[in-house]
């Protein structure tokens, strides 16, 4: 009778455990609408509200995928949930030291990516300058870029 009891238990227990959320398929080409939200260092050209269009591909393989903008490539996976996103995430991360071949220049950039529709995507994006530590420790920020976009998959 124990066992038997057991058994629901842990039959009751397994069929609460929320499943976990499949990596929606963003693969394509988009059309990209971006607004900058926030800068340090504005002037005539960038400032906030400045808008950019720009033309993005993105190639997916499971919960991994890569971005390609105007600016380069970087790699990204899917986030099954987080406390921002309970149904997930597209993250994309990278460093680049040496920026515009720069050796005290260098640039962290971070993307996220939530699948509105089948053909609409949303998210934002940002660029951390980073400058070398006089003192001799690792990179610190010098500047920032925030960026709030759209996206509509390219027919």
């Amino acid at each position: 009778m124990r066992i038997w009891y057991v058994f629901v238990l842990i039959a009751l227990c397994a069929s609460v455990v929320p499943a976990r959320a499949e990596s929606p398929l963003i693969q394509g080409t988009w059309n990209i609408n971006a607004v900058l939200t926030t800068t340090s260092t504005p002037n005539d050209y960038v400032k906030e509200g400045h808008l950019k269009n720009e033309v993005w591909v993105i190639r997916q393989n499971g919960d991994s995928a890569n971005l390609t903008t105007p600016s380069g490539t970087i790699d990204g996976r899917f986030v099954p949930q987080t406390q921002e996103f309970p149904t997930g995430v597209w993250q994309f991360e990278a460093m680049v030291p040496n920026l515009m071949n720069m050796p005290n220049l260098g640039a962290k950039f971070e993307v996220v990516i939530v699948k509105r529709s089948e053909n609409v995507l949303s998210g934002g994006s940002t660029v951390t300058y980073m400058g070398n530590n006089n003192f001799g420790g690792p990179w610190v920020p010098i500047g920032m870029e925030s960026w709030r976009f759209d996206a509509t998959r390219k027919q």
